[in-house]
């Protein structure tokens, strides 16, 4: 039977490139990254062309509570689907958002998060001084923050997936994201059954 295994962690903890590599890994893995999702369907019911970058720059501004419940729902027919399947799902998300004011988290409800079925949780860390580099090397939309809103964003994100965890009597893995890639990917394999 598939399992559903959520993959959270701050900007540039390497959820999406993980995602990638474990999806070209072998078959009867997909991902929903829900980042994605969200971007194209408020470009499509907003008439706004948002690229990576855009929806990064603009998220609160952009993105209301009706988009997120609708990706939502989504979520939850991919999950239907990957389970008739048999299919291993990844869900790529990140509920913590950096904002101009400060920080969002717009998270799960406990019933959508139960009724998802999630086997396990992987929250993806590095230190800040890594995620700096990274954003430096490769911005995408993103800003740099300050080395203490890039601890902030790490700590909020894994205290988000650890309660998940929680409500859900699901297991958590906080794994540090700063080893190689395919590294990684073994180690998350392992870790997720999958």
């Amino acid at each position: 039977m598939g399992k559903i295994v959520y993959v959270t962690g701050a900007p540039a903890t390497g959820k999406s490139t993980l995602c990638r590599n474990l999806v070209h890994q072998g078959p009867g893995i997909e991902a929903f990254c829900y980042s994605e999702r969200l971007r194209d369907h408020v470009s499509l019911h907003t008439g706004a062309v948002l690229d990576e970058a855009g929806i990064r720059n603009l998220s609160a501004r952009v993105v209301t509570a009706r988009h997120v419940a609708e990706v939502d729902e989504l979520l939850r027919q991919k999950v239907e689907e990957a389970k008739m399947l048999t299919t291993h799902l990844l869900i790529d998300s990140h509920p913590v958002t950096k904002e101009d004011y400060g920080f969002r988290v717009t998270p799960f409800s406990s019933e959508r998060l139960c009724c998802l079925g999630i086997d396990s949780f992987i929250c993806l860390f590095a230190a800040p001084d890594v995620l700096a580099e990274r954003i430096r090397s490769d911005a995408a939309g993103r800003p740099l923050p300050t080395d203490f809103e890039l601890s902030v964003h790490v700590e909020l994100q894994a205290a988000v997936v650890a309660q998940y965890s929680v409500l859900t009597g699901k297991v958590c893995h906080l794994v540090d994201s700063s080893i190689p890639a395919t590294e990684l990917a073994s180690k998350v394999r392992e870790l997720a059954g999958i």
